[in-house]
């Protein structure tokens, strides 16, 4: 395996990236946690808050107490309990007006992919070339093309159709690029919720893109393959300004 610093710079390089490639792994309360990143003691507003600062190159070693979202803790496996976060995010989606019924909002969270409940004790969220062993998930935020051509660097070898399953607007961060590719080993994207926007402060033009680690090697060897359309697209767009 090419090192992850290495493959971090060619990412951020051949697809122009602001954010950096983020790693995410979750420990569970039998686990070791790691001794070069200190239990992160800031209270964050929630894990997509977490992958953008980690885009930017804070290592980030979190409890449930500090991540912020509720439902976020529920969906990566942090919660004993979850029923009353769950309710109360239903009830979340649905005030603000984000849906029709209470049981459209309530359809939304609940079928949501979830990590198995009180099972994680923290995630570590940080810079792909912080890591020195794979991550279990890599996580882009990246504008429209740029995840295209992540997506054609998933795709390269296969070809066809690609099932991108959206969690329909909420849970965009841990649900759909985390702990689906974890559950089901495949890409997913997001285009984030409402909440996640907010508290992520992203750019509206950015999505964020969840990539089981055991692909990473992949991805990165057919970006390097496709130099040549990459630079077609670059040229034609600067032909026409």
């Amino acid at each position: 395996m090419t090192d992850l610093q290495t493959i971090s710079q060619d990412l951020m390089s051949r697809l122009e990236l602001k954010y950096e490639p983020v790693g995410v792994t979750l420990y569970r309360e039998t686990d070791p946690l790691p001794g070069n990143v200190p239990l992160t003691q800031e209270n964050l507003k929630s894990y997509c808050q977490a992958l953008t600062l980690a885009g930017q190159g804070r290592a980030l070693l979190l409890e449930k107490e500090r991540m912020g979202c509720k439902l976020g803790t529920s969906v990566l496996g942090f919660e004993k309990d979850m029923e009353a976060y769950i309710d109360d995010g239903v009830l979340e989606k649905y005030g603000v007006g984000l849906y029709g019924t209470e049981e459209a909002s309530a359809a939304t969270i609940r079928k949501a992919p979830y990590l198995p409940q009180g099972r994680t004790r923290a995630a570590l969220v940080a810079p792909l070339s912080f890591f020195g062993e794979s991550p279990q998930v890599v996580v882009f935020t990246a504008d429209s093309e740029q995840v295209m051509w992540l997506l054609y660097a998933a795709n390269y070898d296969r070809g066809g159709r690609m099932d991108l399953p959206q969690s329909g607007g909420a849970l965009g961060g841990c649900a759909d690029i985390t702990a689906l590719p974890l559950m089901q080993g495949v890409p997913n994207i997001t285009f984030l919720g409402l909440g996640c926007r907010i508290k992520a402060a992203v750019d509206p033009c950015h999505l964020m893109m969840g990539l089981p680690a055991g692909s990473l090697d992949m991805v990165h060897t057919h970006v390097l393959d496709m130099a040549k359309p990459i630079a077609m697209l670059k040229n034609a767009r600067t032909a026409s300004q």
